[in-house]
């Protein structure tokens, strides 16, 4: 792992091109459960959608991200403090890979039927709304990020994924040119009966 960013790569026998979602989360338990339904959360570290090419596929994940004071923290910490969130976050971080389109696996698994295979139920999971993904996963333990670098001059890039404050509108400048409405109606649809006279 170079500067919070850890590859990871793998061998599937799913056909080219296929979109697969390459993803890394933390586990975040609550400080102090007040509670027997404090429940315990997750933060999603990264995510990117991958193809498979030539039956492989991989995948650069960047776990930290820079605070506007220059510390390397991930994604959640800082929500944590603007929420002032009390979460204690686990020492492993889950790796997954999942391949969400039902009709994708359906397929798949007549596939797997007529070569009298068939997908492993480890492999399987449903989401919320009862639809199957294929979901593999691995565990790794991945301490938090420590130390600092130079704060970024340009906080814009960090904002909102990189688009800034979108709420701030940006004046345009004016036309060069004036636009001046046709006098005739210029079309090649059919004249609507409206336009008959009558």
């Amino acid at each position: 792992m170079v500067e919070g960013s850890v590859a990871i790569s793998g061998r599937t026998n799913l056909s080219d091109n296929t979109q697969l979602t390459a993803l890394a989360l933390r586990y975040l338990e609550p400080a102090q459960p007040l509670t027997n339904s404090a429940k315990s959360t997750f933060s999603i570290l990264d995510y990117q959608t991958i193809p498979v090419q030539q039956g492989q596929w991989e995948a650069e994940l960047d776990l930290w991200q820079v605070a506007e004071d220059g510390r390397y923290q991930e994604a959640w910490q800082d929500q944590a403090n603007q929420l002032n969130l009390q979460v204690k976050p686990q020492d492993t971080v889950h790796f997954i890979i999942t391949l969400a389109p039902e009709q994708f696996l359906d397929a798949l698994s007549r596939n797997l039927g007529q070569n009298r295979m068939q997908l492993s139920s480890d492999l399987l999971r449903t989401n919320d709304s009862g639809e199957l993904l294929l979901w593999a996963e691995d565990s790794r333990l991945v301490n938090l990020p420590e130390g600092r670098t130079s704060p970024s001059h340009n906080l814009a890039q960090q904002a909102n994924g990189g688009w800034g404050e979108r709420y701030r509108l940006v004046p345009e400048p004016p036309l060069p040119y004036r636009l001046t409405p046709e006098d005739i109606r210029k079309t090649t649809a059919p004249a609507a009966a409206a336009e008959f006279l009558q």
